[in-house]
């Protein structure tokens, strides 16, 4: 199992940060595979247990991360809302048994 760093999260989790915020600013479409590849970054390199049917989805103003509770380490989120200072975090009900995470791009 490979243990992400502190440096290497917040690294990567910026470089996520720019590229999502890029894409609610200027609206633009995302394919399925570009989805699917933010689900595994957040899954696979930042170590946030997605839903697997869901997982991402990004809107005109704000991302949203419907997050597995199992063995979820909810340090992991607080340090994702700190990198991602560019958006407000908000958690959402929802009708799954799941966390519902809503990114929302500050003005």
């Amino acid at each position: 199992m490979i243990r992400i760093t502190e440096e290497n999260f917040e690294l990567m989790a910026s470089k996520l940060q720019e590229e999502l915020a890029g894409i609610i600013e200027k609206g633009l479409d995302v394919d399925d595979y570009k989805l699917i590849m933010y689900k595994y970054i957040f899954i696979s390199e930042l170590k946030i247990p997605l839903l697997e049917d869901l997982g991402v989805e990004i809107g005109e103003d704000s991302f949203v991360l419907y997050i597995v509770p199992d063995n979820l380490k909810f340090g992991r989120l607080r340090h994702l809302d700190d990198v991602f200072d560019k958006f407000e975090s908000l958690f959402e009900p929802n009708d799954y048994n799941v966390i519902k995470l809503r990114f929302k791009l500050c003005d």
